[in-house]
Formats: C-alpha cells, sequence, structure tokens
C-alpha cells in the first residue's frame, strides 16, 4: 500500500482564500504542491508538479481563467481531477467545466467538510478509472 500523500495543486487569485485553503488540504494529510495565483502560473505548476487533483478558481489574477487552463492541460492528454470553485455559480460556467470533465464545481465559500468530501472523491473516482493511477 502507498502511504505517499496524495499531490494537490491550489489555483486561487484571492491570497486570504488561497492560504485557508492550503492550511485546511495539508491539514487533511495531502501534500501541496503549489500556489498559483493567476493561470499562466499554474500551468507551469501543473507540469512542473504533476499533482494529484488540482483545486482551480474559475477567475484569476491574470487573462487567463480556470477553465482555460483546463482545456490547454486536457488538450495534451492530462487527465488529473479539476476541482473547479468559483463565487459565482453561472450555468455557462458550470456548463464549460462538464465539457472539461471537472470532478466538481463548489461555490464558494466552501466548508472545510465538502472540500475535505470532494478532495477524496476527486481521488477515488480517478483510481477506480485509472487502475494505474498512484
Amino acid at each position: 500500500m502507498n502511504s505517499t500523500p496524495k499531490k494537490v495543486l491550489i489555483v486561487e487569485d484571492d491570497i486570504l482564500l488561497l492560504l485557508v485553503q492550503e492550511r485546511l488540504v495539508k491539514k487533511f494529510g495531502y501534500d501541496v504542491v503549489g500556489t498559483a495565483c493567476e493561470g499562466e502560473a499554474a500551468y507551469r505548476m501543473i507540469n512542473m508538479h504533476k499533482p494529484d487533483v488540482i483545486l482551480m478558481d474559475i477567475n484569476l489574477d491574470d487573462d487567463i481563467k480556470g477553465t482555460e487552463v483546463a482545456e490547454m492541460i486536457r488538450n495534451e492528454g492530462n487527465d488529473t481531477p479539476i476541482i473547479f470553485m468559483s463565487g459565482e455559480k453561472r450555468p455557462n460556467q458550470v456548463a464549460k467545466a462538464k465539457q472539461l470533465g471537472c470532478s466538481d464545481f463548489l461555490l464558494k465559500p466552501v466548508t472545510p467538510g465538502k472540500l475535505k468530501k470532494t478532495l477524496e472523491e476527486a481521488l477515488n473516482f480517478n483510481k477506480m478509472t485509472n487502475p494505474f493511477a498512484a
């Protein structure tokens, strides 16, 4: 049995929320391999750190939205589970997230319990659909 903590990348433009999420994710026993506030930085970090799951805000500090980062990595064949988060739940955002095969779409603020459950479900689903996932 592999006891290595799963790697999580957090992409959030609100620095206070990012710090709270980072603290919670670590408390849940995951390894936060990186954080980003901008789409371009997130894209680089995804390719560099190869996270097991990505927490991705929709609106970011630069011109690249979270859905665009997801589309870029999906086009490269990267099927890492992505949990989208947003302060607004617009139908077009949800539709785009589903089109990109997101694991879930969370409306902020997210409770610690919901975040933990969503991370567990995303990682378990990926393991069930990809038996070679570590």
